[in-house]
């Protein structure tokens, strides 16, 4: 964890998303606001400031609880939108 404080020591205090990506095993998500469009092959997921899309093969949520998430399945891509909440 002291990596991710040295990563956002300077944030001024601002809202961050943490995005964790296991290869051929799916992700886990922190600061969920929303789970928008989802299907097995792609998954929009809302932050306070951004949202991102993410595309892969057999998607599913496998945990969604206060603001945490994880996808299981295989993830090909992701795209970020900020401003897009």
């Amino acid at each position: 964890m002291r990596l991710y404080e040295e990563v956002f020591k300077n944030t001024d205090g601002a809202s961050f998303t943490r995005c964790t990506f296991i290869p051929k095993g799916g992700g886990y998500f922190e600061g969920v606001k929303a789970v928008g469009d989802f299907s097995p092959e792609r998954v929009v997921v809302h932050f306070p400031k951004e949202s991102v899309e993410i595309e892969g093969q057999n998607l599913s949520i496998k945990k969604y609880c206060d603001g945490d998430l994880q996808l299981a399945g295989q993830i090909f891509a992701i795209k970020v939108e900020h401003g897009a909440v």
